[in-house]
């Protein structure tokens, strides 16, 4: 046994110096049992993690180095066993000798350099404590954060399913910490199996949510927080990493040229940030003249070398930060009497410009070509980080097409000529400059990470445009250079049946946690903020929303449930969402659904708090009406049916079963009080005035609907504010008359109907 603790010992982290060196000593001194002498005698020696292998006698030899990451580990998940090492010794060791494979530092040295090393480190944290667990949990969530390069390797190695089916047995506060890390994993990507496995977690059963269920809810609302393309080449900053390009025969140049590409810059560290020189692009031919573009600190500098060592620079004024996704847009004007210009373009938005004899003459054909790279090569001169499709054209492209182009987003990688290509919704007169034709024909190579074979880049460009490449037109990635392809939540949940899978969810409100007696109340707001997110996003997810009537699904279930789900976080989210459609040209049917079975159905409202209620009131009286969309969307006189039913059944001051027919609704839970109910009133009845008043008269059918209205119900207040709302545009001796017919209805009861009904008739026959 001693001789396994000397083994065991030689992996300790910094600060248990003392115990190896005892523990060598005792090994040395021959002090071994049976039992440890008898497994050196099977085993011939021990490793050690710090890199060195044990003899059977106890004796360390440094000259045979530990290259199994399994084996570490196993040697540290010994001492842990043993009490033999310290919180703090493990995260140390973990983070410095297994996962960095060196001295960890968040901002100098964090990338991971062996994907099984996650693998191993999950399963060691099985044996630390929950303090322990939760310092590498957080470290690791933090260098998860700081580097895609190591989201991709969690991603390979199916850390999201490893932690899912560890959820239900970790300790609260370190499940709290895994959600954390979980979003960050699957806002970058996460496999339909994953996600069918994080859907199964949150199935409950028999009135219970799983355990820490409710918790995954908030991965659900991380996911679709994608900032970059789903498909991008990533260039680990190493010498001859790029991608080469094949000759390109001439290059094109008398209606201009455009370059068009997403980037995101991600060092490996920030020590050689102001002295290297990375390049974005660099098309030259043998005598060096040509094209580059290439980064000094933040800045880009855009160069045209018209000789060996003469040209022309121009800078392009904008602050690149590191880790962010950008578009840039480097447009060549070429002017055969006048000077020629160079505009540059971030993010669709012209950030600098200025005149620039660019032109390269020559008949060399520029064999020199690499994306990511010099012509040298040189460590100091690759790009460090992320690209989304590369696309050159042989025009200078206008203002409004590159503006076109980044509202397509940075997934895109098409070639511009179908309109129902992306599932962005796009303004019309973008989809008419994008789609005209003109992109398509002008795109002299393209190339992205989805369309590759192995190391090949396939360029992408139309068939029949021409081609200006020598031979073959495809690309190369050399060295370490890799097309990685991501999974979004949207490409996910259409392979597991859509935007309905997560209407069941909503049947669950009223379900309990483990262990709480109440409901939780966030989990309304959770799911609708997911799904709305969804919609936004997604032109098709609105589709199968529409189609489903999934409204009308979520309404019927929110009528169900306990209406403390229902609160004003749940509200804004519906608000928000009918004022997002009212914005779309293609929203209306969906905001019509919207309104019918939501915003306009009482049941689910009328016992949420008075608040509450209030402020969607307000809403639809004031903002709702008000835009050309929303009233040309909504059916004026389905409505106007549904606002009297409301008022009728629902927000009554006082109850009118004793003195009528009418069976009340709404008596099942909490109601607002009769001043209150007054209050909403007064804002359904200008949203009812609002309606009727819009358009030209009054409908026959609301005519009617109101007019049994005033006949059934006793409520004087009432009457004189419906009066109000229809006097506003009578002639003065019209007005007279129906005022005395009011009052003779004041004065009668209820009870007095044939007399009620004729008064009403001769009132509104004569408008």
């Amino acid at each position: 046994m001693m001789m396994m603790m000397a083994s065991e010992t030689a992996l300790c982290a910094p600060g248990r110096g003392e115990q190896q060196q005892q523990q060598q000593q005792r090994g040395a001194a021959g002090s071994v049992t049976g039992e440890a002498a008898a497994s050196g005698s099977s085993a011939g020696s021990a490793c050690s993690g710090s890199g060195s292998v044990l003899l059977a006698a106890g004796v360390l030899n440094p000259a045979v180095p530990i290259r199994n990451i399994r084996t570490k580990f196993a040697v540290l998940a010994g001492l842990i066993r043993a009490g033999e090492v310290s919180d703090r010794d493990i995260a140390e060791t973990v983070l410095n000798l297994v996962l960095v494979g060196g001295e960890f530092d968040l901002e100098m040295n964090f990338i991971i350099q062996d994907a099984e090393s996650i693998v191993c480190m999950v399963e060691l944290l099985e044996h630390c404590q929950v303090t322990c667990q939760a310092e590498i949990w957080s470290m690791y969530t933090a260098i998860l954060r700081k580097s895609m390069r190591n989201l991709q390797t969690c991603t390979e190695v199916g850390l999201i399913q490893l932690v899912l089916l560890k959820m239900s047995s970790v300790d609260d506060m370190i499940a709290d910490l895994l959600v954390d890390m979980l979003g960050v994993l699957a806002s970058y990507s996460i496999t339909v199996k994953e996600l069918k496995l994080l859907f199964s977690m949150l199935r409950g059963e028999g009135g219970l949510w799983p355990r820490h269920a409710v918790k995954l809810l908030t991965v659900l609302n991380q996911m679709p927080q994608r900032h970059g393309p789903d498909a991008f080449f990533n260039f680990p900053g190493r010498s001859a990493a790029a991608i080469a390009l094949p000759p390109i025969a001439k290059w094109p140049y008398q209606n201009g040229f455009s370059l068009n590409t997403w980037f995101r810059m991600d060092p490996l560290n920030n020590i050689n940030v102001d002295k290297d020189k990375p390049y974005l692009y660099c098309f030259r031919t043998c005598k060096g003249v040509g094209y580059s573009a290439h980064f000094v600190g933040n800045c880009l500098i855009v160069t045209s070398l018209k000789s060996k060592g003469k040209g022309f620079q121009h800078c392009v004024k904008y602050d690149f930060q590191p880790r962010k996704w950008y578009m840039i847009s480097i447009v060549h004007i070429y002017n055969r009497w006048r000077n020629s210009e160079i505009r540059c373009y971030v993010n669709g938005q012209l950030v600098s410009y200025g005149d620039m004899a660019w032109h390269v003459n020559t008949n060399d054909s520029y064999d020199k070509c690499f994306l990511g790279s010099s012509e040298t090569a040189d460590a100091n001169r690759v790009f460090c980080g992320q690209l989304g499709a590369i696309y050159v054209f042989s025009e200078a492209l206008n203002p409004a097409q590159i503006f076109a182009i980044h509202q397509l987003g940075p997934s895109y990688k098409s070639t511009f000529k179908f309109k129902s290509e992306s599932d962005i919704h796009l303004a019309e007169h973008h989809k008419q400059v994008l789609y005209d034709g003109k992109l398509a024909s002008n795109i002299c190579f393209t190339y992205n990470a989805k369309a590759t074979d192995a190391q090949l880049c396939l360029e992408s460009s139309p068939r029949e445009n021409a081609s200006i490449f020598v031979h073959s037109p495809h690309a190369l990635m050399l060295q370490d250079v890799k097309a990685i392809v991501t999974h979004s939540i949207h490409s996910a949940i259409h392979s597991i049946g859509g935007i309905q899978v997560l209407f069941p969810l909503f049947s669950q409100l009223d379900f309990h946690q483990h262990s709480e007696s109440q409901v939780e109340t966030s989990v309304c707001a959770s799911l609708l903020g997911f799904l709305v997110e969804l919609l936004k996003s997604s032109v098709a997810m609105q589709e199968q929303m529409l189609g489903g009537k999934g409204f009308l699904v979520i309404g019927y279930l929110l009528e169900k449930s306990s209406r403390v789900h229902v609160t004003r976080a749940v509200l804004e989210q519906f608000l928000g969402f009918a004022k997002y459609l009212d914005g779309l040209s293609h929203g209306a049917p969906l905001l019509k659904q919207l309104c019918d079975h939501i915003l306009f159905n009482a049941a689910i409202w009328i016992h949420t708090p008075a608040k509450v209620q209030l402020s969607l009131y307000t809403y639809l009286s004031a903002e709702f009406i008000g835009t050309a969309t929303i009233y040309n969307t909504i059916r004026r006189v389905g409505t106007v049916l549904q606002l009297m039913h409301t008022l009728k059944y629902y927000y009554w001051a006082v109850n009118p079963a004793p003195c009528s027919s009418i069976t009340p609704r709404g008596l099942d839970g909490p109601r607002p009080s009769q001043k209150e109910i007054i209050s909403l009133r007064a804002f359904m009845l200008l949203f009812l005035k609002q309606l009727i008043l819009k358009d030209r008269g009054v409908k026959e059918d609301e005519l009617q609907s109101i007019q049994n209205y005033l006949l059934t119900m006793n409520e004087v207040s009432l009457l004189r504010r419906a009066r109000g709302s229809r006097t506003r545009k009578r002639k003065p001796r019209k007005q007279n008359r129906e005022h005395g017919t009011t009052v003779c209805l004041d004065q009668l009861p209820s009870s007095r109907t044939s007399i009620r009904c004729r008064l009403v008739t001769e009132c509104y026959s004569n408008t």
